[in-house]
């Protein structure tokens, strides 16, 4: 696994626990959200190169 994908992989955990531990505040939800997937489609676009 590259340095690359394990990076984007983190901020997706990263992300996730955000999301879990910021429920109840909604622009810190969206925020977590958002980076969510931003990482999600970051990695489907490598995995198609």
């Amino acid at each position: 696994m590259s340095l690359v994908y394990m990076n984007i992989m983190t901020a997706f955990a990263v992300s996730l626990t955000g999301l879990l531990m910021y429920r109840s505040h909604l622009m810190s939800s969206l925020l977590c959200l958002e980076g969510m997937m931003l990482s999600l489609f970051i990695m489907a676009t490598l995995m198609i190169l």
